[in-house]
């Protein structure tokens, strides 16, 4: 009979814990102290990424802490405030093309002395050895003497004209670059005071996006928006992250750039503040950059005829002209050939008793002095080309003077008629546009905050304000570009 197979015990009985009560309570123990630590944990990792996460969607701290990153930012760019007149004088004094371009007055100097140096004369020395000088058949002599060439027609003194004038007009060249880089210096410090500006506005107008934004804040805590309206006003106020850094950006070009004029090498970023940028200002301030706008300019009649008598490139045309009619008289007198003359000594060496009884008798010194004179002789080439390239350079630069007088006159016009059209301007900005623009935007924002006007009514009215505002920067620009376009015109620096 077969035995029927029974499963063991430990298997078919239930489970039953047989460890003692001491280690049942160390195993509670330990489970407990792996969750508090998974707390902590949670605490110190996970909730303050959840925080910072929902900050960044449905509140301001975020802003805030972005304008504090910028202003750390900030401070790492080294600052330093430097006037107008300070760039101009450190521009004359330091700046690098400036200062190369100075070296052309000794260098034109040296070629005056070149020019009026009187040739040196040259010494020639003849002994020879051998029979072609002791045998009387050769009679070949001993000699030496000097050589010297005369100029004829004047032409040292007609050279010394023409290195005179050009040392003059050397001096022209260097002044015209002298004005220029005042010029440019200007434009630098114009362009530096509008980046301020430009950082200002910007600032400002974050400042009433970010007013708009706690309005919006406000009727949200209060109930009375929804999130999506808070939303739109903070999207409106992280908008000008941007700009700051294009702000930023802008002041530290503008500042390298009045840097590399003044003389100074770029080495790091660093913002040069301008004590002059008060025509950005909506109250009429006084300024050393550009005069107000309400100031009073003389007729474009009489800036005409100054402006013929101060241009420097009209000047250096006129020096040009002059000089290249002593280039044309120095020409023609290259007709006339120069005089060589040529005198010195001569002696024999010859032997006493000749061979093969080629003298009678003892043979002497025959010593002898000799002159000599020769010259060009132009027969088949008069030098006409020189002469007809120096008469077509000089009847050119009559042409190029009438077209630097026309060049004058439309440079004048254009740069006085965009100046009345920016100042006018600029009066219609400060005296209509912006207080018009400023009440509308700020009557739209307080309907907002009471309740009485939608979100969308105050921002299109911010919007409006802030294109006003940048139109008004914008005509300031102008006002400025303008005055320095006038100063180049006029050709001299102008006293406002």
């Amino acid at each position: 009979m077969m035995q029927k197979y029974q499963l063991p015990k430990s298997l078919t009985e239930p489970l039953v814990d047989k460890r003692d009560s001491k280690t049942t309570a160390s195993s509670k123990l330990k489970l407990f102290f792996v969750l508090l630590t998974l707390v902590g944990y949670y605490q110190i990792l996970f909730v303050p990424l959840a925080q910072a996460f929902t900050e960044n969607y449905s509140s301001t701290p975020l802003l805030n802490f972005q304008q504090k990153e910028q202003k750390q930012t900030n401070l790492n760019v080294l600052q330093r405030t430097v006037s107008l007149e300070e760039s101009f004088i450190k521009a004359s004094q330091n700046n690098k093309e400036l200062i190369a371009a100075k070296y052309n007055l000794p260098v034109a100097k040296a070629d005056v002395q070149i020019a009026g140096a009187i040739p040196n004369p040259q010494f020639s020395f003849l002994y020879g050895f051998g029979p072609a000088f002791r045998i009387i058949l050769a009679g070949n002599p001993q000699q030496f003497g000097w050589q010297e060439t005369i100029l004829t027609a004047g032409k040292r003194s007609k050279q010394l004209n023409l290195a005179r004038a050009n040392y003059k007009l050397t001096e022209l060249q260097v002044a015209a670059l002298l004005f220029d880089v005042h010029n440019r210096v200007r434009r630098a410090y114009a362009e530096l005071a509008a980046a301020e500006a430009y950082s200002e506005l910007t600032e400002s107008q974050r400042k009433i996006a970010l007013e708009l934004s706690d309005i919006a804040q406000k009727r949200y805590d209060a109930g009375k928006a929804p999130q999506s309206e808070l939303l739109q006003a903070q999207l409106g106020v992280m908008q000008f992250d941007t700009q700051r850094r294009q702000a930023q950006a802008r002041l530290e070009q503008a500042s390298a750039s009045l840097s590399l004029l003044i003389g100074e090498t770029p080495a790091y970023p660093e913002i040069i503040d301008v004590d002059d940028n008060g025509i950005f200002k909506l109250s009429a301030q006084h300024t050393d950059l550009v005069p107000q706008p309400d100031t009073t300019l003389p007729p474009l009649e009489k800036l005409l005829p100054f402006a013929l008598t101060q241009r420097p490139d009209l000047k250096l045309a006129v020096q040009q002209t002059f000089a290249d009619r002593r280039a044309l008289t120095l020409a023609k007198s290259q007709r006339i050939p120069n005089l060589s003359v040529d005198c010195g000594y001569q002696f024999t060496t010859f032997k006493r008793i000749q061979p093969y009884q080629l003298a009678l008798g003892p043979v002497p010194n025959s010593p002898g002095c000799y002159l000599n004179f020769s010259a060009e002789a132009p027969i088949f080439y008069q030098y006409q080309g020189e002469t007809n390239q120096a008469r077509e350079t000089w009847l050119q630069d009559f042409r190029q003077m009438e077209q630097i007088k026309w060049q004058i006159a439309a440079d004048i016009v254009s740069a006085y008629e965009s100046l009345l059209v920016s100042r006018a301007n600029i009066y219609k900005f400060q005296k209509e546009l912006l207080p018009a623009a400023t009440q509308v935007a700020r009557l739209a924002r307080r309907r907002y905050e009471v309740g009485k006007g939608d979100l969308a009514s105050a921002i299109l009215a911010k919007q409006q304000y802030q294109q006003i505002l940048s139109s008004y920067f914008d005509s300031v620009v102008s006002y400025q570009n303008a005055w320095a376009d006038l100063e180049k015109s006029m050709g001299v620096p102008l006293k406002l």
